[in-house]
């Protein structure tokens, strides 16, 4: 029902490709520039000066560091940068109910709504969809992981910028329903509500499907055909998007009526 408008795998691949490609191309340059140079003069042997006295030069002459770090020439890359969303904005409960929505909805991400209220669904004013600006992505606190109504602190072995790839992972879906719906005539604030409890239905479906099946993969399966570690994967995700599914239509209309 909702349009989708998903990242592709290949544009993330290109990214990373392309700030790859930097230091090899830097690596190359300096290559060039040094096999282009003119011959340095070397001064006969009685002329040369004891190792002693050559003053070092960093990055040139200082003994190369462990990992191929170079004094004065390789610098520290800089730690990942944590999206930190705006602060949000309010709107009335009156004014959301004929619409409006926070400015912050429009930025490029937002905050976790925080609303102390929820505007009632009133089928009257549903119409067909219109064009409506795109949601913001919701980012959550630091070190906390969200899909929709779902959150749960990350895992130690997970750094910031691993947990805001998994966080955006769920986000632009939750967004896309959320515009969707708001395009339909539904006030913002419940609109948002469909869609937070949409994403977690899908979460809570999958992982229900996934687990059920493989239970009766594995009770049913003839183990002695070695059958069970062969067919329990496929069925794990066939349950689980059956279940993704299913999950997602109950989310969606649990946000629609709480």
């Amino acid at each position: 029902m909702a349009r989708h408008r998903r990242q592709t795998t290949m544009q993330r691949f290109a990214a990373h490709a392309a700030l790859g490609a930097i230091p090899l191309t830097a690596a190359v340059t300096g290559t060039a520039i040094a096999q282009a140079a003119p011959p340095q003069f070397i001064a006969p042997p009685q002329f040369i000066a004891p190792p002693q006295f050559i003053a070092p030069q960093p990055g040139v002459t200082t003994p190369a560091t462990p990992g191929g770090a170079q004094p004065g020439v390789t610098t520290p890359p800089a730690p990942a940068a944590v999206r930190t969303p705006p602060p949000a904005t309010y709107v009335p409960p009156q004014d959301d109910a004929r619409g409006v929505a926070p400015e912050s909805d429009y930025a490029p991400i937002r905050q976790v709504p925080n609303r102390d209220y929820v505007t009632p669904l009133t089928p009257e004013t549903l119409h067909a969809p219109e064009p409506t600006p795109p949601v913001a992505e919701i980012v959550p606190e630091p070190r906390i992981v969200r899909a929709g109504d779902l959150s749960v602190s990350a895992p130690d072995f997970l750094n910031a910028e691993q947990i805001d790839q998994v966080n955006a992972t769920f986000a632009r879906p939750e967004s896309d329903i959320s515009q969707y719906v708001r395009s339909l005539g539904v006030a913002p604030s419940r609109a948002d509500s469909v869609a937070a409890s949409a994403v977690a239905g899908v979460v809570t479906g999958a992982l229900i499907g996934c687990a059920l099946g493989s239970t009766i993969q594995i009770v049913t399966a003839p183990v002695t055909l070695g059958l069970t570690a062969l067919l329990t994967p496929v069925t794990c995700v066939t349950w689980g998007a059956t279940g993704a599914i299913t999950g997602g239509l109950i989310g969606a209309g649990m946000g629609g009526l709480r």
